[in-house]
Parts: structure tokens; sequence; C-alpha cells
């Protein structure tokens, strides 16, 4: 019997959905009346996103997307998102995930996070990403090399985001938003 060499991977844990809406105010009503979501951000104009979230370690755990689904069956689920502890962990995932032949992946940077989204074989998208110590209003979004050392990757990071809207430390934020969400923390 052979034995193959197993990779080890770290945990992940499910962090948010991103869901197409047709209709964006019913939606909101609905998840911040009747569940008790808050709204920590939105996107600008008639194709804003609105991103809710119940905990205050979270920018968003739902994102309300009122844009046409790009499947061909229509699908309310744009991706599924997991999140690993550090950049190492991504970047076990990123080549992992590159040796796939023909897999569709793309790095990026959130301003937030750093991120991978790739497509499963049934053509499922799906995000794993990792926090960084920052954050920008959303959405923000910009190609990132995890081939960089987490030292460059960190600073090309911060260079892109620190002159945008909203930039401030994560734990900053936190405290801000700790307040709106009240009992939720």
């Amino acid at each position: 019997m052979e034995t193959k060499d197993e990779v080890v991977f770290p945990n992940m844990q499910l962090s948010h959905i991103e869901l197409y809406v047709q209709d964006l105010a019913k939606m909101e009503t609905f998840y911040t009346s009747k569940l008790g979501f808050v709204v920590t951000d939105r996107g600008e104009g008639q194709n804003g996103m609105v991103f809710l979230s119940r905990s205050p370690q979270e920018h968003h755990q739902i994102v309300l997307s009122p844009m046409q689904s790009r499947r061909t069956l229509e699908s309310p689920i744009d991706h599924i998102s997991f999140r690993v502890k550090n950049i190492d962990e991504l970047k076990l995932f990123n080549s992992s995930l590159k040796s796939v032949s023909g897999i569709r992946l793309q790095a990026v940077s959130h301003g937030t996070t750093w991120s991978i989204y790739f497509y499963d074989p049934e053509n499922n998208r799906f995000e794993i990403f990792t926090d960084t110590p920052w954050y920008v209003n959303q959405p923000c979004k910009f190609a990132v090399n995890l081939e960089l050392s987490n030292e460059e990757l960190i600073k090309f990071t911060e260079n892109e985001i620190k002159n945008m809207q909203g930039f401030s430390s994560k734990s900053d934020w936190e405290i801000v938003h700790k307040k709106n969400l009240g009992a939720l923390g």
C-alpha cells in the first residue's frame, strides 16, 4: 500500500456569505429588524453593497449585493468565506490551490483582509482570508502577491490603503463598533 505525503491543513472558520438580492432595502430591513444585524458599512450608489454583522469582531457576516448573479443558473450566493489565523496559513492554501490544474485563483486585499478567491470543481466561489491590522471603508479590493515575504506584503498593503477613506487600526474600529453593536459583544 502506497502512502502519500499528506498536507496537514490549519483550521478554517466560516466567516461570511454574500447574497445577491433583488430588493436591497427590504433585505436590509429584514436582517436588521428581524435578526438584529447592524449595518457596519455600505457601498455608494445604486449598486452599493450593505455589510451586516452581529459581532463586534467581524466587519461583516452577511453582505447584501444588489447585483445580477454571475452564474448561469441563478444562485443567491456570491461566495462562501473562511477565515484562517495568519498570512502563513493563507499562503499554505494558496500554494495548495495553485497546484490544481486549471484553477481560477485570485489573491487580493480588501484593506481589512488578505484573501484568495477560487472556484471549486462545480464552479462554486470560495474565499479564504486572514485579517490585516487595519480598517478601511468597503468595498475595497486590489491585487496582492502572496509570493512576497510577510513583511513586504504588510508594507505593500499599508501603502495602498493608508490614504483611503476610513483608514484606522482594526482595534480603533472595533472600539467604535462595539458601542454600535451594544449587547451583542
